[in-house]
């Protein structure tokens, strides 16, 4: 596969597979920088700014390098790990102005989102943090914290292959954890009301069943917790003992099988339901399911027979992501005419982004080749 579709594909699928997690639209960044071996990015901002004054992606792209500057600057314990992860795969933080959708927007700051591309299981890691925008104009250093919960906590729990073992609410209280010793490193406010509000939390609800564990352990809970100040590689060492304390009783396995099976039975109702309705969105939810791997495991042949059944009803996107997935030979057999085809198809559709990849395609495909690519299409449309 090209370096060009390798990553055209690999934002193709950042911004499609989501589905409703993030947005649908199919779409380049508008900003990009490669910057202490971590790739930064924007998506380009939503027809209707909606709830706040948007930041441009240029100036998001800008704050999340002056906080990934002030990270190298205070906090040495949270780079040493940023460079394991840069070690052992792709590092990426885009910013999303259309993240998080509006009825998510007083809790969700940003999110980790592991593996969006990753051809071969066993390949090189993606750690991807997609920041949004209310986080994006957040003080430099509260944006910092931010970025170290996601890519420090949750990109070394993937890189460590706890995602997959653990619970959600205790991989969330390591998370925090790693979060606290930024703080401590970038000497945030401790008296803050934000600051309050975040240290309770900690303690009352995401790590309360470690805490319980401490206190079973006759280990003294505000001692370990440093008093409102832990000292977090010990604090760590301990939630280390206890994840495997969890893992040994079952407690750990059993809530993963029952969210997997949850997801499961949510993703055969989906097929069923797509089956029925016939829905071109939701026959290209079930490729976008398969692609990432949610409810079922990750199969690239499946996701894209899909999608190419959607694509084939006329849905826009699903005619940009198939046009991708023919580019770059992912999941079928690689075909740079075909995928002129499906691209040509998803701009009559409405998809803008199509025409820069259309121009690239021109560049490699013969003028017989793209006449024979227009045909297919003015005879499909």
């Amino acid at each position: 596969m090209s370096r060009f579709w390798r990553l055209s594909f690999w934002f193709v699928v950042v911004h499609l597979t989501l589905g409703p997690v993030i947005s649908a639209d199919a779409a380049e960044p508008a900003a990009a920088l490669e910057h202490r071996g971590i790739h930064f990015s924007a998506m380009p901002l939503p027809e209707k700014r909606g709830d706040i004054v948007l930041l441009e992606p240029a100036a998001g792209v800008e704050s999340l390098r002056k906080a990934l500057d002030l990270i190298h600057k205070a906090s040495p314990f949270s780079v040493k790990h940023l460079k394991t992860l840069k070690r052992n795969g792709r590092v990426s933080v885009v910013y999303d102005a259309k993240f998080p959708k509006k009825q998510l927007s007083s809790v969700t700051i940003a999110a980790f989102y592991p593996d969006f591309f990753q051809k071969e299981a066993g390949g090189p890691k993606q750690f991807l943090v997609v920041v949004g925008r209310f986080g994006i104009k957040w003080p430099t250093d509260k944006l910092a914290a931010v970025i170290v919960h996601e890519l420090v906590g949750h990109g070394l729990q993937h890189y460590r292959g706890h995602g997959e073992k653990d619970r959600k609410i205790d991989l969330e209280c390591e998370a925090l954890i790693y979060e606290e010793k930024s703080h401590q490193d970038l000497k945030l406010k401790r008296d803050t009301d934000d600051m309050v509000r975040f240290r309770r939390d900690v303690r009352s609800n995401w790590c309360a069943d470690f805490s319980r564990y401490l206190r079973g352990r006759k280990i003294n809970v505000d001692k370990a917790w440093g008093f409102g100040r832990p000292d977090v590689p010990k604090l760590l060492a301990h939630f280390d003992a206890y994840r495997k304390h969890l893992r040994k009783t079952g407690q750990s396995g059993k809530a993963v099988a029952a969210a997997k099976a949850k997801r499961a039975e949510g993703f055969t109702a989906l097929i069923a339901e797509a089956k029925a309705t016939g829905s071109a969105k939701k026959m290209l939810r079930v490729g976008q399911r398969y692609l990432k791997g949610i409810g079922a495991p990750r199969d690239a042949r499946k996701g894209a027979e899909w999608v190419a059944k959607s694509a084939k009803l006329g849905h826009g996107p699903a005619q940009y992501i198939f046009g991708a997935l023919l580019a770059a030979g992912h999941g079928v057999r690689k075909d740079r005419i075909e995928a002129y085809k499906w691209f040509s198809m998803a701009k009559a559709n409405g998809v803008g982004a199509s025409h820069k990849y259309l121009k690239r395609l021109r560049g490699e495909l013969t003028a017989a080749q793209v006449s024979e690519a227009e045909r297919r299409a003015a005879a499909a449309q």
